[in-house]
């Protein structure tokens, strides 16, 4: 029975995990079944009605959860009824209720198809069970002796004809209050139907998902991590997919402008001068536009003006206009408004997550499109694997990896149906492959005429949808060529990469990381510094880490790659407390990580995130790295040189007193660097530290942490850019599925 029962609630076609909305819904109606049935304990009675059972009923009726979901809605149920209820034995319902809350799961899974009505009585079904079950267990513990008898002349027959009227009453009332309630209920809950113009960026991810290539061509470890190459998508299923209301509006609109600014200029309200100044650009519907410019140039802010964030999200100051799509961003109500036009991946993902689970963040775009049910399932299906978030659709987003992350927001905003898409650094953290499939996606939907606008610091991947490039240089617009002359001209970042510690750069500064404020700190290459054995970590069921065993000694620089998911992050934050193993050890710098502080650990072990907003709190730049060093104990007066030297080493020196989250991301990624490397641990844990940083900014950055690990540091950093693996990792371990599959030492140039 248990079995069949389990198979009914647990048929993945028919129930869901629970998400905000639901969880919402569930507090909601056991609130009011809670007053309700607070109300009937004037009627008097051993046993009353218990309202509480059809609110319960119809929460599991709208929402379908999980097996485990249910039973714990019946827990609370129990609970509440408990605290509530003026019965003979009120622990009794801490059993019949969440028993109850099974039958109504399984009996509406099975007549919901079936019969009408069956949401009354499926809830009929639920209150029986559950006022039976409470009646058994009351005559068990009375015949026990473990209560006095409930009248002078008690009988178990008597004690049953007395009480089956009362649950039988109940049971007919709840029936009726439950599909009462459903029918308006369950239409509010459900969206309309029919498909939108919108729905063509489905169709674009029903194509990349039918063409992809899922062959993966294995490489040497020092050479790539596996990908996967999508196909070409080909022009006859292109024009199958495109609906021709779609097609016909694309083809009569080919010169009209998407966004277009005219002598538009920017100043943040902590700014001292503008960050964007005089740009004029008309980005036509239909193009896709490449937004290049070295760290902190302006292209992020370039964004969020082209999307209307400056205009009705910041309180800075700015002069020219801007339209989207023939009207002028301020005539817009809100971001609301222009969300329906222009959707945004952001170089930040955590700053667009904002659901418990990743499966919700895709389902809030698809269901306020207004489509019926089955499209929305349809299409969350074809979002989800095309993505390749189906293995983690139902974790909560901040338990992911940054690339996980990027995938997440991707395809959060592909649900959206949006008319323009920009992305801001969307690939940064991404693997080759899930690189691979972002270009994919976009070929298809340039295809389609959508507007893009792509900033990316890798812009050799995007030659061949890129119709024009935007140079912006200190916040003004420098240049616009097709991409042809661009690309033709285009010195790629490999030549920059393959630079040599010790290489001036343009702005002066060295690569081999010297500041007058540096202290050099020698550590014993012969000892170990980090010794893991068997660790395991677990995210609920999944193993984010699966027996994992590793040693490093002082000094070594080592680069830990692999694709998205492959518990990199996982591991890092293991090496400084944030993360407790579920098994096995983590020993560094001598310590057990399970038994030491993550205070006691900082001393030791340095960690720089993915993301570096999630360091940064501080007023001014030169506060952040401050605060690292006086919680080291550093006095007053050794913090100036030492602020001094590691704000020159990351070309920071003109941004001491500057407030950190007005600065560009590569500004901030370098920042999150210095305040753990100005306190020179004998560890430091790097996650992806050249993200949204330019190859020259990349090198500097490298050169800093080479200069660290001559002197005896210990660097472990994580990467997807393996020409910064190749040309500085002297130790390269892959990892995939928790595991550490390949562990070299390789020979640096």
């Amino acid at each position: 029975m248990y079995n069949y029962i389990h198979q009914s609630v647990t048929n993945t076609d028919q129930v869901n995990i629970m998400k905000s909305r639901d969880i919402a819904i569930v507090g909601i109606l056991l609130a009011i079944g809670a007053i309700l049935r607070y109300l009937s304990n004037i009627v008097p009675g051993a046993i009353v009605a218990n309202p509480i059972i059809a609110l319960y009923c119809l929460a599991i009726i709208l929402i379908m959860p999980r097996l485990k979901d249910v039973i714990s809605i019946g827990i609370v149920a129990g609970i509440i009824s408990a605290l509530i209820s003026h019965s003979i034995l009120p622990p009794a319902n801490l059993i019949s209720e969440p028993l109850g809350a099974v039958v109504c799961m399984a009996a509406y899974t099975i007549l919901r198809n079936k019969i009408p009505l069956s949401a009354g009585v499926a809830t009929f079904i639920s209150t029986l069970v559950s006022g039976f079950t409470f009646l058994a267990i009351c005559l068990v513990v009375i015949l026990a002796g473990v209560i006095p008898e409930p009248m002078e002349t008690f009988t178990i027959g008597a004690y049953v004809l007395l009480l089956s009227p009362i649950i039988i009453l109940t049971a007919f009332a709840n029936s009726i209050i439950t599909q009462i309630l459903f029918i308006p209920s369950s239409k509010i809950l459900m969206r309309g139907s029919g498909k939108k113009s919108g729905a063509v960026v489905e169709d674009a991810v029903e194509n990349a998902v039918e063409n992809a290539d899922a062959d993966a061509d294995t490489a040497t470890v020092a050479e790539t991590a596996e990908t996967r190459e999508p196909a070409d998508i080909s022009a006859d299923i292109r024009a199958v997919t495109v609906d021709a209301a779609t097609k016909d509006a694309a083809e009569d609109e080919s010169d009209v402008s998407a966004i277009k600014f005219e002598n538009f200029s920017y100043t943040y309200p902590s700014g001292s001068h503008p960050a964007l100044t005089g740009i004029d650009l008309d980005i036509k519907k239909g193009e896709c536009i490449l937004v290049n410019g070295t760290t902190g140039a302006g292209k992020t802010t370039f964004c969020l003006a082209a999307a209307g964030i400056l205009t009705h999200e910041y309180e800075g100051s700015s002069e020219g206009t801007i339209t989207i799509f023939g009207k002028d961003v301020r005539d817009y109500q809100n971001m609301g408004d222009i969300g329906k036009k222009i959707g945004v991946v952001f170089d930040d993902a955590d700053a667009q997550l904002i659901f418990t689970t990743v499966e919700e963040e895709v389902l809030s775009g698809l269901e306020n499109r207004g489509l019926s049910s089955a499209d929305v399932k349809e299409r969350l299906e074809k979002i989800l694997k095309l993505t390749d978030i189906e293995k983690i659709r139902y974790r909560p987003p901040h338990t992911l990896s940054g690339g996980q992350k990027q995938r997440v927001a991707l395809a959060a905003t592909l649900a959206s149906g949006t008319d323009c898409i920009i992305l801001d650094e969307a690939t940064a953290e991404l693997d080759t492959h899930a690189t691979g499939v972002i270009i994919s996606i976009l070929k298809e939907l340039k295809a389609q005429k959508k507007t893009i606008i792509v900033v990316e610091q890798k812009p050799r991947e995007m030659a061949e949808i890129t119709d024009r490039v935007v140079m912006i240089e200190k916040g003004h617009i420098s240049g616009v060529v097709s991409a042809g002359e661009f690309f033709d001209n285009y010195r790629d970042d490999e030549d920059i990469a393959d630079l040599k510690v010790g290489d001036s750069d343009s702005s002066g500064n060295y690569g081999d990381g010297n500041g007058s404020g540096t202290q050099e700190a020698e550590f014993d290459r012969r000892e170990t510094a980090i010794k893991i054995t068997d660790l395991v970590h677990r995210y609920g069921e999944n193993r984010g880490i699966d027996g994992l065993s590793l040693e490093i000694k002082h000094g070594e620089l080592v680069a830990v790659i692999g694709e998205n998911g492959s518990g990199k992050t996982t591991l890092s934050k293991h090496l400084n407390g944030l993360l407790k193993p579920t098994s096995g050890d983590v020993i560094v710098a001598g310590m057990n990580t399970k038994e030491a502080t993550v205070t006691e650990l900082a001393n030791h072990a340095g960690l720089v995130f993915q993301n570096p907003d999630t360091m940064l709190f501080e007023e001014t730049v030169e506060k952040e790295i401050l605060f690292g060093l006086k919680n080291i104990g550093k006095k007053e007066e050794e913090c100036d040189g030492i602020i001094d030297g590691i704000l020159a080493e990351v070309g920071l020196s003109d941004k001491r007193k500057v407030f950190p989250r007005s600065m560009s991301r590569g500004e901030r990624q370098r920042l999150a660097i210095a305040c753990v490397t100005a306190m020179r641990p004998e560890i430091i844990i790097l996650d992806e530290p050249t993200t949204g940083l330019d190859p020259i900014e990349a090198r500097r950055i490298m050169g800093i942490l080479t200069k660290l690990s001559r002197q005896g540091h210990t660097v472990l950093m994580v990467s997807h850019d393996m020409k910064i693996v190749r040309n500085y990792a002297q130790r390269i371990i892959k990892m995939a599925d928790g595991r550490i599959v390949e562990d070299i030492r390789v020979k640096v140039n």
